[in-house]
């Protein structure tokens, strides 16, 4: 026991740790300072920081969810590090409370006397008000957070107690909590980004935004658990089929994210509506449309490319890569989300923009490292789903 807790203890205070609180720390005073110096400035970082948080942590226990409905027992040893991102979903929750005291200057329709001389506005306040925004987070977090845990301890109590009650009960609950983030997590797209720009909408936007999270939070996860293989962190050597797996799928959540922004571009420059367009024509004048390409190049053309070949997806370096081209495209993606309506025609970039992210991102993977760190068990020995997964061959 002695000698766990000295593993333990030795691995809390690894060096990328320590990086991961100072840069942490750092940006909790850069944001705070911002708030009272630039604070529309340090308003939109911080929406992007928390949409990030929230995708990545919330992934984790829809990834849980997924694995189980699909019957999936290669996946079995690998579970650990999806139910240590649920870890930070009450983080998520806290930076939203803090997101209501910046509404008023993130969002148009905030403002009475934007509302009050805008028809399309008026027609919308029904839905958008403040009141009704600060609900509908509670009550998405609320959600999450309950029903989340609920799937990790199924998951967890699954891998240490294979018996049928109990894959009948996890089986019923991952079924019930998708159909919950499905409309949870449209109602949370449309409320936090979509309505900065409260003229338009699109039908596409929660799926491009919901394929965005599960592509962006398995490349967090194929990062956490290359790092916690490489501490034998539990007790297990992921093998050659383990990574043609996820590099297989990481492969396929970025296609389904290519597709579903192609198919709102496609419709709208198709159907050619002022109240669709106007938002692709703030992105394609000058620098934005530059960005807009990067994210491409990142989320879509970089996956494509590195992982369309076999050996590929089963080179860690290569996954690892990857896997953080993915992330940098999805912060990229929101920041071209978030900019235009706040920054005008020119990006604008610095430490005001750049500490939120960095820092909700810093506390997402302590948080989720440290999550992995205290739940290292690995799964019953005599498992049938263990056997299966160290033992089976992909073609």
């Amino acid at each position: 026991m002695t000698t766990a807790r000295s593993r333990r203890a030795e691995l809390e205070a690894s060096p990328l740790r320590r990086v991961l609180l100072a840069v942490s720390a750092v940006s909790v005073l850069v944001t705070l300072t911002g708030f009272f110096v630039a604070p529309t400035r340090v308003w939109g970082g911080f929406l992007i920081g928390f949409s990030l948080v929230t995708f990545l942590a919330l992934s984790g226990p829809v990834f849980l969810a997924f694995l189980c409905m699909a019957g999936a027992r290669w996946s079995l040893p690998l579970e650990r590090v999806p139910a240590a991102m649920a870890s930070a979903l009450p983080l998520a929750g806290a930076l939203g409370l803090l997101l209501l005291a910046g509404t008023h200057n993130l969002y148009e329709w905030s403002h009475a006397a934007a509302v009050e001389h805008d028809p399309v506005l008026l027609e919308k306040a029904v839905w958008l008000d403040t009141t009704g925004f600060a609900v509908r987070l509670v009550a998405v977090f609320a959600v999450w957070i309950a029903a989340g845990r609920r799937i990790v301890r199924l998951s967890r109590a699954w891998a240490d107690r294979p018996d049928d009650a109990l894959a009948h009960r996890r089986l019923r609950w991952s079924a019930g909590f998708i159909a919950l983030v499905a409309v949870t997590f449209t109602v949370a797209s449309v409320d936090w980004l979509m309505s900065l720009e409260p003229h338009w909408f699109s039908t596409m936007f929660p799926l491009l935004q919901f394929s965005g999270m599960c592509a962006a939070g398995l490349a967090a996860a194929v990062l956490l658990l290359l790092r916690h293989e490489r501490l034998g962190t539990f007790g297990l050597e992921l093998r050659d089929e383990h990574l043609h797996d996820l590099g297989k799928l990481l492969f396929s959540l970025t296609l389904v994210w290519a597709f579903c922004w192609y198919c709102q571009y496609m419709l709208i420059w198709y159907t050619n509506i002022p109240e669709e367009t106007v938002h692709y024509a703030a992105r394609k004048e000058g620098a934005w449309w530059l960005l807009v390409q990067a994210t491409l190049v990142l989320q879509w053309g970089v996956p494509f490319v590195a992982l369309l070949a076999r050996t590929a997806c089963r080179r860690r370096r290569i996954l690892a890569r990857v896997s953080g081209s993915v992330l940098a495209g999805q912060v990229l993606s929101l920041y071209v989300q978030v900019g235009p309506p706040l920054m005008g025609g020119a990006p604008v970039l610095g430490s005001w923009e750049i500490a939120p992210v960095a820092g909700a991102l810093a506390a997402f993977f302590l948080i989720a490292d440290g999550a992995c760190l205290r739940h290292r068990k690995a799964p019953a020995p005599d498992h049938p789903s263990l056997t299966e997964s160290l033992s089976y061959h992909t073609p």
